[in-house]
């Protein structure tokens, strides 16, 4: 058996070729987009644990400036190619494939049985021992002056997963946060040098330091020290001596709130790379705007309209970025993207009228009511910018191209045409 990755894995009724770049349902190959495609072959091969939505964009949009929606919309349109169980939500933390690895009919995919046994075993770690999701172990950090404290504590987050280092007093664990990046910190108060309420003094004035979670193992008894820990923000407060069971909850808490606070941060990121004062003149760009068309005159259950519109979603985006596109705004019916080149845009354009054709015939043939779709395109210069509140971010595109590409679209679909463009984009093309 070879030592390399498999190029072909059954998962039940699932066959996935990654060679071939194909999927096979029951036999039967499956029509997956490139993003799709490469969605599903990082859950697969990443399958023995959560892997964060962070980390699936930057595997499936490398370098691009991608809203989550994205990866929400490929998510719904795998789940419903391989059913809604094969890929699992878990809150907070991100995606896992769920499905069984099932016996292949090639010696490069079948497994012994000592390997299907640590796979297994590893799988069930990790449901005991959850560490930092997109990564195999959290980076700890231990704080007290007290040497059998310190060998426990350290042991005990050994055996959960994570990677431990020790510091004997609060002025030695200060220079270790400042020269390691560490992602929680296990912290006694009553320390020689710089005790604990010193450090945590020290980490309220530094961003950096900020990022590194907090929960606090001290023997002081009242409320007072944990109030006074609490307003300088440590996550949790354990009383020595502790407990095993409580340790890991807490630790395991504490994690999977640090990685919350950073998806949310690295979100924002993605939404506002430059923050949310940078604005910037895209002086030749095609807009291309597509929307669904009389929704309202067709009768919908709650449920088949939401089937509706992330069946439809899924097509677009696929159409898009298959041309290099990128989706600028997306408001559940209609979507608005970017491109750098005429021929790209009305590729991705004509793409998108065959998508529509075989998305009603399937329709029509399981009995539902077919749509229609106005889609428009015109060239010029934009401004591009981001709008910001205190809890919502959004893209935005402001100048003629975008107006004229929306009032296009919206001709198109009364017009039950294929796709409208300005005279811009027939300029360029001729120009090609």
């Amino acid at each position: 058996m070879n030592g390399g990755p498999a190029s072909r894995l059954v998962f039940r009724h699932i066959e996935l070729r990654l060679d071939e770049r194909r999927v096979l349902v029951d036999g039967q190959t499956v029509a997956l987009g490139s993003r799709s495609f490469d969605l599903l072959k990082a859950l697969v091969n990443k399958r023995e644990r959560v892997v964060s939505k962070e980390e699936l964009l930057d595997e499936v949009w490398p370098g691009l400036v991608v809203e989550e929606n994205n990866l929400q919309v490929q998510i719904s349109g795998l789940r419903r190619v391989l059913g809604a169980s094969a890929i699992a939500t878990v809150p907070a933390l991100g995606y896992q494939f769920t499905l069984p690895l099932g016996p292949a009919e090639t010696a490069d995919t079948a497994e012994t049985a000592d390997a299907s046994e640590k796979r297994q075993q590893a799988q069930q770690a990790q449901h005991k021992t959850p560490a930092l999701a997109g990564s195999l172990s959290a980076r700890v950090l231990v704080a007290d002056d007290n040497r059998v404290n310190r060998l426990l504590l350290c042991r005990s987050l050994e055996l959960m997963g994570h990677q431990v280092s020790a510091a004997a007093n609060g002025r030695a664990a200060l220079d270790l946060l400042r020269q390691q990046p560490f992602d929680l910190l296990l912290l006694d108060l009553a320390m020689p040098e710089l005790d604990g309420f010193g450090l945590l003094q020290e980490r309220a004035g530094d961003a950096a330091l900020r990022e590194v979670a907090v929960i606090v193992t001290s023997a002081l008894g009242g409320v007072a020290p944990v109030a006074r820990c609490i307003e300088l923000g440590v996550e949790d407060f354990l009383h020595k001596p502790v407990d095993p069971w409580l340790l890991k909850a807490r630790v395991d808490a504490s994690l999977n709130a640090k990685l919350q606070r950073d998806s949310q941060r690295a979100a924002l990121r993605r939404l506002m790379p430059g923050g949310p004062s940078e604005a910037r003149s895209l002086p030749d760009v095609t807009v291309l705007v597509v929307g669904l068309h009389g929704l309202a005159a067709l009768e919908f259950l709650p449920e088949q309209m939401q089937e509706l519109l992330s069946d439809w979603c899924t097509l677009m985006f696929d159409a898009v970025e298959g041309r290099a596109g990128e989706v600028a705004q997306f408001c559940g019916d209609s979507l608005m993207a970017l491109f750098r080149t005429p021929q790209a845009a009305v590729l991705a354009a004509q793409d998108i009228g065959e998508l529509m054709g075989a998305f009603n015939e399937e329709r029509l043939a399981a009995g539902l009511a077919a749509v229609s779709s106005g889609c428009g395109l015109a060239r010029g210069q934009i401004l591009a910018c981001t709008a910001a509140a205190s809890s919502r971010a959004a893209y935005a595109c402001i100048g003629t191209p975008v107006a004229q590409a929306q009032r296009l679209a919206r001709a198109s679909g009364e017009g039950g045409q294929g796709f409208l463009m300005d005279e811009a984009v027939r300029a360029g093309l001729a120009d090609q």
